[in-house]
């Protein structure tokens, strides 16, 4: 590289007039110190925050209903999974589906009796990104005041067509750059559907199909998956604490529910006892196994794993106690 070059380049643009340097905007950290901000702002508490969010999944494993259930309950304020949703608008854009199919889900899913709120719009049809897609949904925000939520299903049916000069993380990170900036500028949430990948990988996040660019544009990520034990919500984000919730769908109600962690629901006889145990008041590994009816041995080396793996915390002088659960208030 000639450095020479491109130092000639850069002086030849700078004028003797510091008014017109092209320069970012950039603020001092003394500066940083004295702004309020304020704080981040929850449309489902612990589990929804504004930004740009990546919902990703297998095919036919329930991403959809659970998009829709996020939607009804927001524009509805009512809730999603048993918490709180702040209500506003929201606007579904189903593109791999039709009228017809969203009237049944609907059916299916909302409350029996209930009027289907007004602050749901939705929509099969949406131009790509590129063409004219995201200048229409920022149309829809400031068209809508109190918009909150953008759901799009997928990300495949939006998303620029490939350039042959950017690499796959390249390409990635810019199809969601856009949305990204418009869900932080709007303060509002946007949910992007997207698939994972054939093979399992060791950390759920990397089973999201494609380079990590997507995951690196989005503020949170959530895995809808399907464990031997049952199926898993993993979240993980820049203002979402990494969390598992275990989730259970009622093929009556088409909803899903949450069970609680994965820990609390699919632990094996010897932990389900221990954490009855722990619930109970008790503290050492001879109160614990005596409560449980367990062996001390298996007792004592149980809960060295559990806290070893988080699902329990030790309180000193070989007592433990269980870790809070977030989402219980």
């Amino acid at each position: 590289m000639n450095w020479d070059t491109h130092l000639e380049a850069a002086e030849a643009e700078v004028t003797s007039d510091p008014g017109e340097c092209n320069l970012p905007s950039l603020t001092t950290a003394r500066a940083l110190q004295r702004k309020s901000f304020p704080p981040v702002s929850w449309l489902v508490q612990d589990l929804l925050p504004e930004g740009l969010t990546l919902l990703a999944g297998k095919p036919k494993l329930g991403k959809s209903w659970l998009a829709l259930q996020l939607a009804y309950g927001i524009a509805a304020g009512t809730e999603v999974l048993g918490r709180p949703a702040e209500q506003g608008h929201v606007l579904y854009t189903a593109l791999e589906d039709n009228q017809r199919r969203l009237k049944d889900r609907l059916e299916k899913s909302a409350p029996p009796r209930a009027v289907w709120p007004d602050k749901l719009c939705l929509d099969v049809e949406w131009p790509r990104l590129d063409e004219g897609g995201l200048e229409q949904f920022a149309t829809w925000v400031d068209n809508n005041p109190d918009a909150r939520l953008v759901i799009i299903d997928t990300l495949a049916t939006v998303r620029p067509s490939a350039s042959l000069r950017e690499s796959q993380y390249q390409g990635d990170y810019a199809a969601l750059r856009g949305l990204h900036r418009l869900a932080n500028k709007a303060a509002i949430s946007i949910v992007v559907i997207h698939h994972v990948r054939k093979a399992d990988a060791e950390d759920a996040f990397d089973t999201v199909s494609g380079s990590t660019g997507l995951t690196g544009a989005a503020d949170t990520t959530l895995i809808l998956t399907k464990t031997t034990d049952g199926t898993v919500l993993y979240g993980r984000g820049r203002d979402l604490p990494e969390t598992e919730r275990a989730l259970d769908f009622d093929p009556t109600t088409c909803r899903w529910s949450d069970l609680g962690r994965p820990s609390d629901v699919f632990g094996s006889e010897t932990r389900i006892a221990i954490r009855a145990a722990l619930t109970a008041g008790k503290q050492n590994p001879t109160e614990i196994a005596e409560h449980g009816d367990l062996d001390y041995n298996l007792c004592a080396k149980t809960l060295q794993r559990m806290a070893e793996g988080g699902e329990i915390e030790k309180g000193g002088r070989g007592r433990y106690r269980l870790r809070p659960d977030p989402f219980v208030q």
